[in-house]
């Protein structure tokens, strides 16, 4: 009998904003969709082995684009250890532009209550198989 292996190959095809930021996540997500005319809403925490990560998602239907907010700390640790200074993480997916990603960022900058936001590439992540949902 033989026997067959799956291979199964992720894609990470998604931009991927870091955010850092001392407010609440809830403040933050309230500026977000401000500035960035976003509908943020919360929903299930993110449940990842014993943590749990407050999410929110927006789903853009005219734009055919999905926006997903959440915070990289849980309840014990992190979602993507390797970026300890980053609070939180700005997903889109979808048919986003660069030229998008650049005017999303300079206008999180913009917030007063951010720190700093830069875009990642999720594909250079150790853990970054956490950021499937």
């Amino acid at each position: 009998m033989s026997k067959f292996v799956l291979d199964v190959i992720e894609e990470y095809n998604f931009t991927l904003i870091g955010i850092s930021c001392h407010s609440k996540d809830y403040r933050l997500c309230w500026e977000l969709n401000k500035t960035l005319n976003i509908e943020l809403e919360r929903t299930e925490d993110y449940q990842l082995e014993k943590s749990s990560f407050s999410f929110y998602e927006f789903i853009d239907e005219d734009n055919f684009l999905e926006h997903f907010f959440i915070a990289n700390r849980g309840d014990s640790g992190f979602l993507i250890p390797e970026q300890k200074s980053v609070d939180f993480f700005l997903i889109s997916k979808g048919n986003i532009s660069d030229s998008l990603t650049d005017d999303f960022i300079c206008k999180i900058n913009a917030i007063s209550v951010v720190l700093t936001s830069f875009n990642i590439d999720p594909n250079k992540l150790k853990s970054k198989q956490n950021l499937l949902f």
